[in-house]
């Protein structure tokens, strides 16, 4: 566990200088904001949702192998602003997955969220902030009984922040990411995740002000399985 509290310092130390240069971060062909195959839409949270159903009944009628397993997770993610690299989020979960299948899991956690705003003209009070929610994850496991598996993993929630997000957004929005990664599995039979993807935020619309955040960022993520 101090191994991996050192390398997720690590990281975040690493990912902040980066941010430093005001150059957005890389995104993952096949995962665009304007594809699809990326959640931050309506329709593309409907198409996962039934997707998720539809592996959950796979297992449960079709399968019936019934492998359930249950872990708490604790996760720590950052972000930049795709396009201008100006907005930067900090995200730390805690939450319960649950392993339906080697191939699949879903997870809710409790989410709190920083950000940083480097906009020109803005006033200071408006470059930082703070605020938490609810989120969901959905995983899809490539060699879900290997020791290492790559995964691809949707996740959507709900965020409340202490002021509005962006500057001339609104406090209520819906937290959308889309992740690919690589999940190690110890001897113990915890687990290590590490992903990379993209992460929406706005209020599809729901109120008069909807100034999306999109961006690209990683995530590390520790599960310890319930005893």
């Amino acid at each position: 566990m101090k191994r991996f509290t050192f390398i997720c310092l690590l990281v975040i130390q690493l990912c902040d200088l980066s941010a430093q240069s005001k150059k957005s971060w890389p995104h993952i062909p096949g995962f665009d904001p304007a594809l699809p195959t990326t959640l931050n839409s309506k329709e593309s949270f409907i198409g996962v949702s039934a997707l998720a159903i539809i592996s959950f009944a796979l297992e449960e009628f079709v399968f019936q192998k019934h492998e359930t397993v249950s872990y708490y997770s604790a996760r720590l993610a950052m972000n930049n602003e795709y396009a201008f690299g100006l907005k930067n989020v900090w995200q730390q979960n805690l939450g319960v997955e649950y392993r339906l299948a080697s191939w699949f899991s879903v997870s809710a956690d409790f989410n709190l969220q920083e950000w940083s705003d480097q906009t020109p003209l803005i006033e200071n009070r408006e470059k930082f902030g703070i605020g938490m929610g609810l989120m969901t994850y959905y995983r899809w496991y490539l060699l879900g009984k290997k020791r290492i598996s790559p995964f691809i993993e949707y996740g959507s929630g709900l965020f409340w922040g202490f002021k509005e997000f962006p500057y001339n957004g609104t406090k209520f929005s819906i937290n959308h990411s889309t992740q690919l990664g690589l999940e190690y599995s110890l001897q113990n039979e915890n687990k290590l995740r590490l992903s990379y993807g993209h992460f929406h935020q706005s209020n599809y619309n729901w109120l008069a002000s909807n100034p999306a955040y999109d961006a690209y960022g990683f995530s590390i993520a520790y599960a310890w399985k319930l005893k």
